[in-house]
Order: C-alpha cells, then structure tokens, then sequence
C-alpha cells in the first residue's frame, strides 16, 4: 500500500532564491552530505520533460543504481516541480516541491507518494531520514513531518 510523505521547512529567505536552489543538483547532493552519495549527477538545474539518471548510495550500503529522475513540471511563477523517479524497488516516487510566501521568508514543502511493494514502510522511513536531514542541512526552520497510508 502507497505512503504519502509531507515535509515542511520554514526558510527566512527568498522564496524564489530557495526555489532556485530547488532545482540546483549541486545543491541537493550538498544538502544530502552524511546520509546519501549521488554520482552521474548532472551539472546545472532540473529541466522540465528531461529524464536523469543517477547512482545513488544511502548510508554507504544501500545501492540505488541507474535511478531515474523524470522532471514532469516545472512552474516558476508558482514556485511548483513534479518528478517521478523509479530504481530498484522503487514502483512509485512521484514527488511534488513547492515553495511558497511566508511572512519574511517562504515555506518549502515535500509531498512524496511512496509505493515500493513490501519495503514501503521502510523506505518512508529512509525518505523521512533523508529530506529532513536536507531541510536541517540547509539551515530549515520548524521541520514538520507527516506520514500517512494512501
């Protein structure tokens, strides 16, 4: 049975700076630094309708090779991006981003539909681990979580 994973970070900066940071690929594999390892990764940001294949590596032991990154979408008047990604065991990842306004600052928000047969509890858990450690990694305020059976 599918997950739906959410996870809000509150950021005092702005909102189209850290939508642009969003989309950076040098800045997610820095945001990632201690849980996972990305190599082939692209140079650059996401394009939307382009497709990305990575080797990623979580905690050193968990081996993701050839994991495809689908950009769907992209919206930068609404501050919006759709992936869908797949890998090994992974049937269903489609996740949405969006950023926005909030006060001084913006809200970045992770929607991620989960689907990876009978470790998908488990790997929630490894999502969980892994985009709130981005958020903390990228000085995120007010980290919140929320996971639920879709």
């Amino acid at each position: 049975m599918p997950t739906e994973l959410t996870i809000t970070a509150r950021y005092p900066r702005d909102p189209d700076s850290v939508f642009a940071d969003a989309l950076s690929f040098a800045e997610m594999a820095e945001a990632t630094r201690g849980v996972a390892v990305y190599k082939d990764m692209p140079d650059g940001s996401m394009e939307e309708g382009k497709t990305y294949t990575l080797n990623v590596t979580v905690w050193g032991i968990m081996r993701n090779p050839y994991y495809q990154v689908h950009v769907e979408r992209i919206d930068p008047v609404a501050r919006e991006v759709q992936s869908r990604e797949f890998g090994w065991m992974i049937r269903q990842w489609d996740h949405t981003l969006s950023v926005t306004p909030d006060g001084d600052g913006c809200i970045w928000t992770d929607r991620i539909l989960i689907d990876c047969s009978w470790a998908t509890g488990y790997m929630s858990w490894v999502a969980k681990v892994l985009y709130r450690t981005r958020h903390r990694n990228r000085q995120g305020q007010d980290i919140t979580t929320r996971l639920r059976r879709v």
